[in-house]
């Protein structure tokens, strides 16, 4: 596993870009069988986290019985480059996720992770260095962090009170800011494709 070479806690420290594995750096996840997911239709909920307000969620929606293969396609993909081979479950490494490798004409390809995720509030405490951004209504962590020559990229969109969906993309010597820019169609077409509560 590549180490992080800036000292940004539980950050992400790896997406291998030729490999079969990635990790996000920090506790391991929760049992997913455990966490409940919501079926309010209420906007947020009641009460503040710690670290900041409550996450918007404009329409909320259900994880249960969702592929995180099937959250993007490769029509969704085509932008930014062709799949390597079909996406496959990592969820030895990260649970609930899903590897797409890409060959998108450089030299390391790039590889985009989706994840069913933990709460929205667990990931900004641990990113203090993202920024909150909305898609489709939804609050959404983006952070970015060099791990070795690549640059990684993480955006967390919350779905309901208890749960989020995870887009990352490592791209040696990726730029952030083009990074966050051309992840934005991916959250759009994964956030569609969780059903609504």
């Amino acid at each position: 596993m590549n180490r992080p070479s800036r000292a940004l806690p539980f950050a992400v420290a790896a997406l291998a870009l030729a490999g079969c594995s990635y990790s996000i750096n920090g506790s391991a996840l929760p049992d997913p069988s455990v966490q409940t997911t919501t079926s309010t239709k209420s906007s947020a909920p009641s009460s503040s986290a710690p670290g900041g307000p409550a996450p918007k969620v404009a329409t909320p929606r259900t994880v249960a019985g969702v592929d995180p293969c099937k959250m993007l396609d490769a029509n969704d993909l085509k932008g930014i480059g062709v799949l390597k081979r079909d996406p496959r479950r990592q969820d030895d490494t990260i649970q609930e996720s899903c590897q797409y490798l890409l060959n998108d004409g450089s030299q390391n390809g790039r590889t985009v992770v989706t994840a069913l995720y933990q709460r929205y509030e667990q990931v900004r405490e641990r990113q203090k260095g993202g920024k909150e951004q909305l898609v489709e209504g939804h609050s959404t962590w983006m952070f970015c962090q060099l791990s070795g020559p690549e640059e990684v990229c993480t955006a967390t969109v919350a779905v309901n009170a208890n749960r989020s969906i995870l887009v990352a993309m490592a791209q040696t010597g990726g730029v952030p800011d083009q990074m966050v820019v051309v992840m934005a169609p991916l959250l759009k077409a994964a956030l569609a494709r969780i059903p609504v509560a």
